[in-house]
């Protein structure tokens, strides 16, 4: 009497993620393998040891809960065991991995391997088409992939969203899903993050401020209104805001209006693991839908964004910080307090090393009441000259601006006939080559040095051109000017929010002559105007 054969312990494996495509979405659904792959056991006979699901992860990573789970247990087998699938792409679409496993691993342990669509056996050897099939199913996913990107740019050409959630302050269109609609719930705290930058807050100090008005973080809030917020894990202190998310709200361009792509990328097929994209790469498209914050707000705190803000040793805090320069050097002025503990602002350079640049200082209060002064005096001579002072500016800025615009146009004019002569000399310079008359040397030094010149004569261009623009739209802002200023006719004390509104840079020049008759020279470059020249003793 012969020994009754054991039974062959067996484990189904499931799979499908949205990089199989929509063919046979039915045909591939996880009811439907199980249910192939329960059937095809009992038929022969196999003894079901365990059922392993993974439904949306991609079948390029083999990091997936239950396929490592089944391959732990299965190695873990002290008699030879087999592992089942519907077809070969269901246990994966990286070919190194899988033929890595299937004609490796699992023999080496007594593990066989069954894709039963494929006719694929291991306990059998005639399975010489699985490499070949392997590789159909990495390219599969190679392809999808490669399609899936090509329809997400163009989406994102034509100014259509391309996330998987809408930024914070934004929800997606319900029957458009790549339209961004105002949350109204979280649009108002965008509003005060942009506000708090505005008027001089720190990305800590606004961060410390929504941490302790309880305001919940844009994962935790997503968690909240999909109604998974008890269940999340995606976060462990659902008020606790970094001071790198309000850099990254502050930053976003798509706050007024404008949808920003393709600022990160996975690194491949295979490797999800998302890279970012240099910004010049990232795909921008204006006015794709309505703003939460005007462009002049955007504009101010770009500015001032990446400038630390530190308090003095007392406590103070500089209001000035980002506008006020040292007209030498170019380094900001740095609050410090003098011996008399008086606060000062003094040259960065210079405090830094005295040999590098002049001793431009001054009180903070004095200057405080110089520029207030200067802003006071545009007010009063609005309300005194009325219209005619009004007029006369619009016409001074026009004027200047127009002397500046025909001073940059005339020297782009003369850069682009000499980027043209540049090419009608390197083109010579080669025609003379052919023929023999230079040799490759000196044709390769020739055509070097009038290759650099050309690139910085390109660089110039750019420049001339983009001081033409900022010329253009000052001479357009002087009524902009004149409608901000009136917000401070009042004013008795100088705030941060009036210097960022309505100054560009102050410059403070080095102090000349001694006791009284000793001057210092304080320039204030309004935003739309040309700069204010005060003297103080």
């Amino acid at each position: 009497m012969t020994k009754q054969q054991a039974r062959l312990k067996v484990r189904i494996y499931a799979r499908l993620s949205k990089d199989d495509g929509d063919a046979d979405k039915e045909s591939n659904s996880i009811s439907n393998q199980l249910s192939m792959l329960n059937y095809h056991s009992k038929k022969n006979n196999f003894e079901i040891v365990g059922e392993y699901v993974d439904d949306g992860i991609s079948g390029t990573t083999f990091d997936r809960p239950d396929l490592n789970r089944m391959i732990e247990e299965a190695l873990s087998d002290t008699e030879p065991s087999a592992i089942i699938v519907k077809d070969l792409s269901r246990f994966g679409r990286n070919n190194a991995l899988v033929m890595y496993y299937v004609e490796e691993i699992f023999p080496n342990n007594n593990v066989h391997f069954i894709a039963l669509v494929d006719d694929i056996d291991t306990r059998h050897d005639n399975n010489e088409m699985m490499p070949f099939k392997s590789i159909m199913n990495e390219y599969y996913a190679r392809d999808t992939s490669k399609k899936v990107r090509s329809v997400k740019r163009a989406t994102a050409l034509r100014g259509g969203f391309t996330g998987s959630f809408a930024p914070y302050g934004y929800r997606v269109e319900p029957e458009n899903k790549q339209q961004l609609l105002i949350d109204t719930e979280a649009s108002p705290v965008v509003k005060r993050i942009f506000e708090s930058s505005k008027q001089g807050k720190s990305i800590h100090q606004i961060a410390r401020m929504l941490c302790k008005e309880g305001i919940l973080i844009p994962r935790a809030y997503r968690a909240m209104k999909k109604g998974t917020f008890e269940n999340s894990t995606g976060f462990t202190f659902p008020t606790d805001w970094a001071a790198k998310n309000v850099k990254m709200i502050l930053e976003n361009e798509v706050y007024i209006g404008h949808m920003v792509s393709h600022k990160t990328q996975t690194k491949s097929f295979k490797n999800k693991q998302l890279v970012p994209v240099p910004k010049e790469d990232w795909i921008i498209v204006k006015n794709t839908h309505e703003a939460i914050i005007d462009e002049e707000t955007f504009e101010i705190v770009q500015k001032f964004i990446s400038i630390k803000k530190r308090l003095n040793k007392s406590g103070k805090s500089n209001i000035f910080a980002g506008l006020i320069k040292c007209p030498d050097c170019g380094r900001g002025l740095r609050l410090t307090n003098g011996s008399s503990k008086r606060a000062r602002l003094r040259c960065g350079t210079y405090t830094r090393n005295t040999n590098l640049c002049t001793h431009h200082s001054i009180a903070y209060d004095d200057l405080s009441e110089i520029v207030l002064k200067d802003i006071q005096k545009h007010v009063g001579n609005m309300d005194e000259l009325g219209e005619a002072f009004v007029e006369e500016m619009r016409t001074l800025s026009t004027s200047n601006g127009d002397k500046k615009v025909q001073q940059y146009q005339n020297e782009l004019t003369s850069v682009e006939n000499r980027m043209e002569e540049l090419d009608g000399i390197i083109m010579k310079l080669f025609e003379q080559n052919v023929l023999g008359k230079i040799s490759d040397e000196r044709f390769f030094k020739m055509s070097a040095s009038y290759e650099t010149e050309q690139s910085e004569i390109k660089q110039r261009c750019e420049d001339l051109k983009a001081n033409v623009k900022a010329e253009e739209k000052k001479k357009q802002s002087t009524d902009l000017f004149l409608e901000i200023i009136r917000r401070y006719e009042n004013a008795e004390i100088l705030t941060r929010s009036m210097l960022v509104e309505l100054i560009d840079t102050i410059y403070v020049y080095h102090p000349e002559g001694e006791g009284k008759e000793r001057t210092q020279r304080v320039e204030i470059n309004y935003r739309f105007l040309s700069g204010s020249q005060c003297g103080i003793a």
